[in-house]
């Protein structure tokens, strides 16, 4: 979408008289693109993980999940491990990892919950050399004083380093390429099997 911004030119005069050599900058019309880069990152890990992972497509109203019998509670997961066997829920972030917190974990537990997944992940882009994350979900109560992580239920933050400092696009493309690799060796054994 394409949209024109039209700036006042009663507002661009009176700003020439007070700073008459940013006249000849102002801008008079302004055209710009938007895109959804949070859509945009789902997409191109999809082009990653697609032999390990259902894709549903919230966008396009595709392969919709519920919640709830009856279609109650529509949802999207971003992506939906293909081994029913060992089920695994993924989820991709646009966004740094210390930035995936509170209703990011609730959103991800109830897709896990309902798809009976005892593993899931955060895919998001790695700008720093930041090792996974991963969290265990807790068992237990702060009132009965026996909290204690569980060995059976897990979430990965697992990022795809993003290259930086490269001098140009094919500097760029090659490693990127090798980022893509390292991702993916996560998939070729996840607790003993594929994914």
């Amino acid at each position: 979408m394409i949209t024109e911004i039209k700036v006042d030119n009663k507002s661009a005069t009176e700003m020439s008289y007070r700073n008459a050599w940013l006249d000849m900058f102002f801008i008079k019309c302004l055209y710009g693109i938007l895109f959804d880069g949070a859509w945009l990152w789902e997409e191109y890990i999809n082009t990653l993980v697609d032999d390990y992972f259902y894709h549903p497509m919230n966008k396009a109203g595709k392969d919709k999940q519920w919640l709830f019998s009856g279609k109650t509670g529509l949802i999207y997961p971003d992506f939906i491990g293909k081994d029913a066997d060992n089920r695994i829920i993924a989820d991709a972030k646009y966004k740094p990892i210390s930035n995936i917190a509170n209703h990011d974990y609730l959103q991800l537990l109830a897709y896990m919950f309902r798809f009976d997944a005892k593993k899931a992940f955060y895919f998001y882009p790695e700008a720093a050399d930041q090792e996974d994350k991963e969290l265990r979900l807790n068992r237990g109560s702060t009132f009965e004083d026996n909290v204690v992580a569980r060995d059976d239920v897990s979430l990965i933050k697992h990022g795809l380093k993003i290259p930086r400092n490269t001098i140009n696009y094919q500097d760029f493309e090659i490693k990127i390429k090798d980022s893509e690799i390292e991702f993916m060796k996560l998939f070729n054994m996840v607790g003993g099997k594929r994914v």
